[in-house]
């Protein structure tokens, strides 16, 4: 579930606003081939918009969702207008982070590390960081020739 914050911050750059605007004035969604692709990414991974086999459709529902979260939200602290300001060094702060952050990752689809690190740069600017405590705490896999990464539970990750 997305925080309100990183709704707004996928909003913040108008090109990405004036196409998810073009998304929800379609019914039925725009096909894929109209959508800029490094746009739409930064929408779908923020919740706003789903991504189907040929069509881009709005998912307004994700407005109410956030707002609907529990404000005692213990990661909360940790994040500013939908940027991570702090990584927890331990403790269970840090395991519901990297566990918040495993989210991003769809099960049983393989990454390449270009797209892991797309991912995490949104939430902050320590990538690698982000993406070795992940693989450290097993949450994410990385493949023996570090190609590829995925989450264990769903994929094993080939070498």
């Amino acid at each position: 579930m997305a925080a309100p914050e990183a709704l707004v911050s996928a909003l913040a750059d108008p090109a990405r606003l004036l196409l998810f605007a073009r998304i929800c004035a379609a019914p039925e969604g725009l096909p894929h081939d109209e959508v800029p692709a490094k746009l739409v990414r930064r929408l779908a991974d923020a919740g706003l918009v789903t991504l189907g086999q040929d069509r881009c459709r709005a998912a307004p529902e994700v407005f109410r969702d956030a707002l609907a979260k529990a404000p005692a939200d213990p990661l909360d602290a940790l994040f500013r207008r939908g940027r991570l300001v702090t990584i927890p060094h331990s403790g269970k702060r840090r395991q519901l982070l990297l566990a918040y952050l495993a989210e991003r990752f769809e099960p049983g689809r393989l990454y390449t590390e270009r797209e892991v690190r797309e991912k995490l740069v949104m939430v902050h600017d320590d990538h690698a960081t982000l993406r070795r405590y992940l693989v450290d705490e097993g949450l994410l896999q990385r493949s023996n020739d570090g190609g590829a990464y995925g989450r264990p539970s769903e994929a094993r990750v080939a070498g």
